[in-house]
């Protein structure tokens, strides 16, 4: 399989494990329901290939050092089919109010079908070869999300690296800077439509000949550990 569980790994490595919440394990995410290929008794399995989840370890180590601050990861190894229910739900009408609740959150000045046009959801995902990880910075005491200028899966120009300290604010714009100056250290690529997207090498970075389709379960605590 080639695939790491980076938080069973991080607890070897890292001065304090990296902390998982795989959003499309819950409803709560942009879709408004779980995603295929996500079980919701996997919510803190976070795989990726050997090289990114090392690498994920430390960049760890090195902000719990420089910034007494840890990661938490949000999506890591997406499986293949996942990516084919993203593309299925783009094209079908809301099927609940917590969609539509949902698209406020998430996608508010855009409508579903245009996510993939826009660059917001890939057909071809990085993340379905495991060396790409969405996350962002919690304060390690107490596990709170820091202020990074909109929330995770924003899908909004408000999330392009691009943005300016008069933009998103003082605060977000260190963040965001602090994020990606120790990603880029240790390899990581950043997305310039998401703020929270860094993928390991880049496209050449990928560890496996295609894109995976695994369903992510229970089972699968600790594998390659």
């Amino acid at each position: 399989m080639n695939l790491i569980d980076t938080v069973a790994l991080s607890k070897k490595i890292c001065d304090q494990p990296i902390q998982c919440q795989l959003a499309y394990t819950t409803a709560n995410n942009f879709l408004g329901r779980i995603v295929n290929g996500y079980h919701q008794d996997a919510f803190d399995i976070c795989l990726l290939t050997p090289k990114a989840a090392h690498a994920l370890c430390q960049v760890q180590n090195e902000l719990i050092h420089n910034h007494e601050l840890g990661l938490l990861v949000f999506d890591a190894y997406r499986p293949r089919r996942a990516v084919k229910d993203f593309m299925q739900w783009s094209k079908a009408p809301p099927a609940s109010d917590f969609e539509l609740q949902r698209k406020k959150l998430h996608y508010p000045h855009i409508e579903k079908n245009q996510l993939f046009d826009l660059g917001y959801v890939a057909e071809d995902s990085n993340h379905c070869y495991g060396n790409t990880v969405d996350l962002v910075l919690i304060d390690l005491q107490t596990k709170k999300i820091l202020n990074m200028g909109a929330i995770f899966d924003y899908m909004d120009p408000l999330s392009h690296i691009t943005n300016t300290e008069n933009e998103i604010g003082a605060e977000a714009y260190q963040n965001r800077q602090i994020l990606r100056d120790a990603m880029e250290k240790h390899g990581f690529h950043p997305y310039q439509y998401e703020f929270w997207h860094y993928c390991h090498g880049g496209p050449k970075g990928r560890e496996v000949e295609g894109p995976l389709d695994i369903e992510i379960t229970a089972n699968l605590k600790g594998i390659g550990v």
